[in-house]
């Protein structure tokens, strides 16, 4: 009987701890995908073109998917041009958006709302968005609109 209870004393500690491995896993691997964003919108607030780019290769794919679709009969000419017009409208759309602006909302998740203790990821991007919300204050004041800090958060 004591030898039962040892066992699924034992088994219930491992389940724990591998439950808090992968939790911890999980909080990391996301915290580090929301920091790297978070790098790469930065690095587009410093160069543009590379975002108007990126989001032209992305959509660039896109459009081709719809041409080959059209090609292959499997859309007709009108929705097919209502594609193209759709995605165009949101390229411009991502290029337009700034880029300061969604670093420091992809920083803040990466270290709010991914945070854990064994994090380093968390720590470097609660580090980064200083930066980032200076960049896009600057960027807000370049453009003549004011905001108060509590809009900002």
């Amino acid at each position: 009987m004591a030898s039962a209870a040892l066992r699924w004393t034992t088994r219930a500690a491992l389940a724990a701890l591998v439950f808090f491995l992968l939790a911890a896993a999980d909080l990391a691997l996301r915290s580090r995908g929301a920091m790297a964003r978070g790098d790469r919108e930065m690095a587009w607030a410093a160069d543009p073109s590379a975002k108007a780019a990126w989001y032209g290769a992305v959509y660039a794919g896109k459009a081709e998917k719809v041409r080959k679709d059209l090609d292959a009969g499997r859309i007709t000419p009108e929705a097919a041009a209502r594609a193209q017009a759709l995605l165009q409208a949101e390229r411009d759309f991502r290029i337009s958006e700034s880029s300061a602006k969604m670093a420091f909302v992809w920083y803040r998740s990466a270290a709010e709302e991914f945070r854990s203790p064994l994090n380093p990821w968390s720590a470097r991007a609660a580090a980064a968005m200083p930066r980032a919300l200076a960049a896009w204050k600057a960027e807000l004041a370049a453009a003549g609109i004011k905001a108060a800090d509590w809009q900002m958060q």
